[in-house]
């Protein structure tokens, strides 16, 4: 089933918090059964699958710029498909604030991506903005990220050998050489209780050509011609207070190519907001169990995929690293020297 069957569905999704909250709490359950029962479950062929996604969520979706009070900054590492020669390996950096002026709220962010399979490398540089709406029990926000692809391989190609000569199972893909302009964009709503967020990765489909040596003489031959596809994300969460220090938090990510779909279902346990564990479940992929704590307001967290299909399952799994701190707004803003009260001189 492709995802944008369920596009008339979100706006009223949204509103349902606002209006009432006792029906929000009820329906995002209920969403996030929809998607796990229909949904198509294929692996992704472009865009990098976190197993840590809520905490990444603005990379997947700019409108999260800027919806906490703090200045946020998140680091993620993932090294995909361990024991294939070559395996990709990603790294994200993420930081975003609150933004005020001419009396409304707004949201400024930056996104640094890297991905690497063997000796090359892609690269992504872009800056986030977003428009907030402040309501009852939260608040809606609307954004839009543009920034600069700098390829060069095509993710999309990712593919695994083996055979005589080679001891582990070797990763190819087509080598680029090309500077892309890249266009995202996307609605969201934050409020206490969860989350929950709708958008559209590579809105322009950035077209590049492929480079082998059989395309030499004719670089820009039809088969040559790729592009990043268009995808839609679909993200949501909630806190379900168990009993004082323990909050269940199930989240769904949903991403679709509305050819080829990746979901993840996820089920959070924290405890006293400094530990926290749980799994995740992707259908047609295999299963993530990840842990986490909190210490000096730095937030840290370890996840292992193990692959059930082809090429991952011929790894050793995939391991991921995510590390988040916050700083205040003023952290940035000088200090006044103490004074001292002449009357004391």
């Amino acid at each position: 089933m492709q995802i944008y069957r369920f596009l008339p569905r979100y706006t009223q999704f949204f509103r349902s918090f606002s209006v009432n909250d006792t029906m929000g709490k009820s329906r995002l359950p209920f969403i996030s059964l929809l998607l796990l029962c229909f949904v198509l479950p294929m692996q992704a062929q472009w865009d990098v699958p976190f197993s840590h996604y809520w905490a990444v969520r603005s990379f997947y979706n700019p409108a999260f710029a800027g919806a906490t009070e703090q200045i946020r900054t998140v680091a993620a590492y993932r090294y995909e498909w361990t024991g294939i020669v070559n395996a990709p390996q990603m790294v994200a950096l993420t930081a975003d604030m609150p933004v005020e002026f001419l009396r409304r709220r707004h949201g400024a962010g930056i996104v640094i991506f890297g991905e690497q399979a063997g000796s090359i490398r892609n690269r992504l540089l872009a800056g986030q903005y977003s428009y907030h709406i402040e309501m009852r029990n939260g608040a809606l926000q609307i954004g839009l990220q543009a920034g600069i692809y700098s390829l060069q391989f095509d993710a999309g190609s990712r593919k695994t050998i083996s055979g005589e000569g080679y001891g582990k199972p070797l990763l190819q893909v087509n080598p680029v050489d090309k500077q892309l302009p890249d266009l995202h964009a996307g609605i969201a709503w934050s409020g206490r209780q969860g989350f929950a967020g709708l958008s559209v990765l590579h809105i322009t489909q950035p077209h590049f050509y492929a480079i082998s040596d059989s395309l030499t003489t004719d670089l820009q031959s039809d088969s040559a011609r790729s592009s990043i596809p268009r995808s839609i994300n679909f993200m949501a969460g909630y806190n379900i207070g168990l009993f004082y220090p323990l909050v269940l938090q199930p989240m769904v990510w949903v991403q679709s190519s509305l050819s080829e779909t990746v979901l993840q279902a996820t089920l959070r346990l924290e405890y006293n907001k400094r530990f926290s564990g749980g799994f995740s479940w992707s259908p047609g992929d295999g299963y993530i169990i990840f842990g986490g704590a909190t210490f000096q307001g730095l937030e840290m967290g370890y996840a292992y995929n193990k692959h059930t299909s082809a090429p991952g399952s011929i790894s050793k799994g995939s391991h991921e690293l995510y590390l988040r701190y916050d700083l205040p707004l003023d952290y940035f803003k000088p200090k006044l020297p103490p004074q001292k009260s002449i009357r004391l001189l």
